[in-house]
């Protein structure tokens, strides 16, 4: 089968072949990859920044934003079978179980290094077939399929909404989301379904495609941090300057969460978060709750937004897709089977 990743030898992206995988386990389902979104984090692995490959192997497959269909099931498979969709989640438990994997929130395990799918130590999904466990995997409802390869970069936004929500004291109005991309733009709309007032600070100009589809969708979009302080902030820049401006912009019991800032020296506002009793949250990947959240979630966004969200290219594309300029649309895709 065709494969596209990281040559750890010649350190370079790839596209070469790879041997089906098979079914080892009883409890193990085969699937066939449909489409996978790319993301920030695959830049950061073509740049060799993070990752591994699997132990005693030079390539690692690429691609952890999947959706596939299921083809086969071990005889030990109890909830899937074959045509049914799924999502698989990234972070695989570790082994034997730390307290956090041990209750089910694989998302804060606490071993040394966690293996994810497509980025640390396993194979991600940027092929035509893959083997997974039963308990890795999201079933997704028919209805939802031409969408569900957002679920993954949702259930992150999810997670940090959910934090977010639960760590402000009640009474929380406004939201500020820094970051026009795809992971933005999805936590403007949770947080929106979440009856909160959202702005959206990006630096694409006002007459920006992103910006008009935050327009169509009822949310503000600003080219300054500015307006009222803001209860919940979700960073999604990489920059830690933004992020610096935007917890100053927090409201007393604020929480801002931060899902991809890079390290930077600056200022802080140490004294300011302690008299306001605000809080400054990191997030990464997401447990199954968070999954489960974002297939609900996903039924209810309007579908015109989604659609605009998208734009699908091949497999033969992901060099550029990873490793190019930004396009109109925010979430890359790339079609791995019809």
């Amino acid at each position: 089968m065709r494969a596209f990743g990281l040559n750890y030898t010649s350190r370079q992206l790839e596209l070469r072949e790879m041997p089906e995988p098979e079914l080892e386990a009883p409890t193990e389902v085969l699937l066939r990859i449909r489409e996978v979104g790319v993301c920030g984090t695959d830049r950061e692995l073509a740049l060799f920044r993070l990752g591994f490959p699997p132990a005693g192997e030079d390539f690692l497959i690429l691609g952890h934003e999947a959706l596939a269909e299921v083809i086969a099931c071990g005889n030990g498979v109890r909830d899937l079978k074959p045509g049914d969709w799924v999502v698989p989640m990234v972070r695989r438990p570790c082994r034997p179980p730390c307290p956090s994997c041990a209750r089910g929130r694989r998302d804060l395990c606490l071993a040394p290094v966690s293996h994810e799918r497509g980025i640390c130590g396993l194979h991600g999904y940027l092929a035509g077939y893959a083997v997974d466990e039963e308990e890795d995997l999201v079933r997704v409802p028919a209805s939802l399929v031409d969408y569900a390869v957002l679920i993954e970069p949702l259930s992150v936004v999810e997670k940090a909404v959910e934090t977010a929500l639960r760590v402000h004291e009640p009474g929380a109005r406004r939201a500020l989301v820094l970051g026009a991309g795809p992971i933005g733009i999805l936590a403007a709309l949770v947080l929106e379904l979440r009856g909160l007032e959202v702005a959206v600070h990006s630096l694409e100009p006002a007459d920006h495609p992103r910006a008009a589809l935050l327009a169509e969708a009822g949310i503000a979009y600003r080219q300054r941090i500015e307006g009222p302080e803001a209860d919940i902030l979700i960073e999604a820049t990489g920059s830690a300057d933004v992020t610096f401006a935007g917890i100053e912009q927090l409201a007393p019991l604020g929480v801002a969460v931060l899902l991809g800032a890079d390290d930077a020296s600056g200022r802080f506002p140490f004294r300011k978060l302690i008299v306001g009793n605000r809080a400054v949250i990191g997030s990464v990947n997401a447990g199954p709750g968070a999954f489960a959240a974002a297939v609900e979630d996903l039924g209810r966004f309007d579908r015109r937004i989604l659609e605009r969200l998208i734009r699908r290219l091949p497999l033969e594309a992901a060099a550029q897709s990873i490793l190019g300029p930004p396009e109109v649309a925010p979430k890359r895709v790339h079609v791995v089977a019809d």
